[in-house]
């Protein structure tokens, strides 16, 4: 079954409510999900703000996923999820885990349903603070592997869902390794580079895209597989402005 997907990331806060119209738009014209890569808030990855407009905007879009960037964590767990808390949608990093407890809203990944559809997402933040590191005793958070974490969320998903996505904010490079990595995968969706375009990896393949930064511009994705199972992809990168 085909899927359609609208991608953004990097916003910084730039999101408009022209831009989050026209998002909206994009979303229900193609019938598909909307998701972002992370960096979306204001805030820096030190700080807290008593709260992030962008996150409104982003609700009213019908977002239906994102990923954790550097700009939504912090290094204690009650501070990460209050940055993202006026969420309304997943929020997604599989290689943050908590030494104890939940992270509430903030999950590894999760099954996103669009009309009878089952797509499989996964987040991956950039590593703050390296496993085994002396900061690390500072922080009630751990960072483990972020190619372990990849391969925990393929393993967790892949066999319930039609698609698997990975929402990355690790950057251009991680993101062609990740593919390599994990072939299972059929699109990754990056951020963290500030960068645009696509590319195709492996014999399936996957599809490694980028969208651009500060909510210029967005990525409309057409996937489908054709008949002996073959990923098919339609990318077209869309103003904003």
């Amino acid at each position: 079954m085909a899927l359609t997907i609208v991608h953004t990331s990097d916003l910084h806060n730039r999101l408009d409510d022209a831009r989050a119209e026209a998002l909206s738009f994009m979303r229900e014209e193609g019938g598909g999900l909307l998701l972002d890569s992370g960096d979306a808030i204001a805030a820096g990855n030190l700080y807290v703000r008593p709260s992030e407009p962008v996150l409104e905007l982003m609700n009213a879009a019908g977002y239906d996923a994102m990923a954790v960037g550097n700009r939504e964590y912090f290094p204690r767990k009650r501070g990460m999820v209050y940055k993202t808390r006026q969420a309304r949608f997943p929020v997604l990093c599989a290689n943050v885990l908590p030494r104890e407890g939940g992270m509430g809203h903030i999950r590894r990944w999760a099954v996103l349903k669009r009309d009878d559809l089952a797509v499989g997402a996964f987040g991956l933040a950039p590593t703050m603070i390296e496993p085994g590191s002396f900061w690390e005793r500072f922080s009630d958070l751990r960072f483990v592997d972020w190619r372990r974490a990849a391969r925990e969320a393929v393993e967790a998903l892949r066999g319930e869902v039609e698609w698997l996505v990975a929402l990355s904010h690790r950057g251009a490079e991680d993101d062609l390794a990740l593919a390599e990595l994990c072939p299972e995968i059929d699109l990754i969706l990056g951020g963290h580079s500030h960068s645009q375009g696509d590319h195709l990896v492996g014999s399936r393949p996957t599809l490694v895209s980028h969208a651009g930064h500060h909510g210029r511009t967005a990525t409309v994705i057409r996937a489908q597989r054709d008949e002996v199972g073959h990923n098919r992809f339609a990318a077209q990168l869309m103003e904003m402005t």
